[in-house]
């Protein structure tokens, strides 16, 4: 009798073995796949799309390495790396242009009250305090000033513009240049 229970004991194990190898050892189909063709235009929005995203990467990293050059935290380098791309700037010259006007403290405000990393200036620019105080804000702010007067003026003259037209020299110009590690071609 003990014979028979060990038996059927075992049978109902080996069973229970066999049912479960049988169960899990065919896989499930696969799911169909879904294919969806897409048009030349599309391709070309994918494309450049792509490019956009591995600018932007590449500005931040620029970016990132001005900063670290110039003694400041990176905080703000993946902004002023996607800033940059959006107005078409050399991203090594807006994170100079933070260095020089704020030394990357986005709470600067000078004697004539311009105001965070860009250092803008509510009074000419027309933007609110509690606007220019948003280190984001403020890139965006000062990147769009800054590319208006390098479009209107040139490099040279544009960061001039930028700083108001005080200094009648190079001086601001040049030193935002050698801060952003940038060429520059002495005439003469």
């Amino acid at each position: 009798m003990k014979t028979t229970i060990v038996a059927a004991s075992l049978l109902m194990i080996l069973s229970a073995l066999a049912g479960s190898i049988v169960r899990y050892g065919e896989p499930d189909a696969p799911k169909p796949i879904s294919v969806r063709i897409l048009a030349e235009k599309d391709i070309k929005e994918g494309f450049k799309h792509d490019q956009k995203r591995k600018q932007i990467q590449r500005s931040i990293k620029i970016a990132r390495l001005v900063y670290r050059q110039l003694g400041c935290r990176p905080t703000y380098a993946e902004a002023t790396g996607r800033i940059a791309v959006e107005y078409n700037l050399p991203a090594r010259l807006l994170a100079a242009v933070v260095f020089v006007e704020s030394s990357c403290n986005p709470n600067a405000v000078s004697d004539r009250y311009s105001v965070g990393l860009t250092q803008v200036n509510p009074k000419y620019h027309r933007y609110t305090r509690a606007e220019l105080k948003d280190p984001q804000r403020n890139l965006e702010i000062g990147a769009s000033i800054l590319s208006r007067y390098i479009a209107q003026y040139g490099l040279v003259k544009g960061l001039h513009a930028y700083n108001g037209f005080g200094n009648p020299t190079d001086e601001y110009s040049t030193k935002v240049l050698v801060a952003a590690g940038m060429k520059i071609e002495v005439k003469g």
